[in-house]
């Protein structure tokens, strides 16, 4: 225990506590707390040869899990991305990472860094899907709504490319357009391809799924919710309720 406390206050300007759990396992004391005022749990234990593993021996998995479930692909993605960044390891459900000797404090900071925005993904997520939208949309639609028969990257009208809908469901009936807008110009591109659907009297039923609400002006919500039939105001709102939604939809377009 001497050394590794040696070790953490040579390399910290604080001073840092241990409390031994079990045998070769002990507690860091360091004020770094979650919002309901917890104190972070985080453990250090001697591996050999200067090495050290810093772990969280399930505690993070396990608060996360009173208020957040991952239990989507799409949640566990975005986890997979929080640790991954910053090279944490898991295995049955314990987070780690292991360390020399002259990198065990800047390691400590960067693994509670990494457990704390795990115990916040609820807001993580919303930054994830801000930056990766499309890829995030393109795996929900492969893998929940393909019982629908799905087309990615579909024209309409065979001679004009330039008018795609990013995913047609339920091709044999009256198909279901959808598209993915994640600021003003797809907004804009969105409404020009309906319009022009609707010049060329194709039969359709239009969905439109937002990053945000805020992702273009309101000029261009007002031209979209003028257009379309359906707008999801956001990507976590389209989760939740595409496959309800097209159930019910595709029911009413067979009639």
């Amino acid at each position: 225990m001497e050394e590794i406390k040696k070790l953490l206050n040579e390399q910290s300007i604080q001073k840092i506590s241990l409390v031994e759990k079990r045998p070769n396992i002990w507690r860091v004391i360091i004020p770094f707390f979650h919002e309901d005022g917890d104190m972070v749990e985080v453990f250090i234990s001697p591996l050999g040869n200067s090495m050290y593993r810093i772990s969280d021996f399930g505690m993070t998995l396990m608060r996360l899990s009173y208020y957040y479930d991952i239990d989507t692909p799409n949640k566990q993605k975005i986890f997979n991305l929080i640790i991954s960044s910053y090279n944490i390891q898991i295995e049955k459900g314990t987070l780690f990472i292991d360390v020399e000797d002259s990198h065990i404090y800047p390691a400590l900071l960067q693994f509670i860094g990494v457990v704390l925005k795990v115990c916040n993904m609820k807001i993580y997520k919303r930054e994830i899907i801000s930056s990766l939208f499309f890829e995030i949309l393109d795996e929900f639609m492969q893998t929940k709504l393909s019982k629908f028969d799905l087309y990615k990257d579909f024209y309409p009208l065979e001679d004009l490319p330039e008018y795609k809908v990013d995913y047609c469901i339920n091709h044999s009936k009256v198909p279901i357009f959808l598209f993915g807008v994640n600021n003003s110009s797809s907004a804009r591109l969105t409404v020009i391809s309906c319009l022009k659907f609707l010049l060329e009297t194709i039969k359709f039923r239009s969905v439109v799924v937002l990053e945000s609400l805020d992702c273009m002006g309101k000029n261009d919500q007002k031209r979209l919710l003028s257009v379309v039939d359906k707008v999801f105001p956001d990507y976590e709102e389209f989760e939740k309720n595409a496959e309800g939604y097209i159930e019910r939809e595709r029911k009413l377009l067979e009639l």
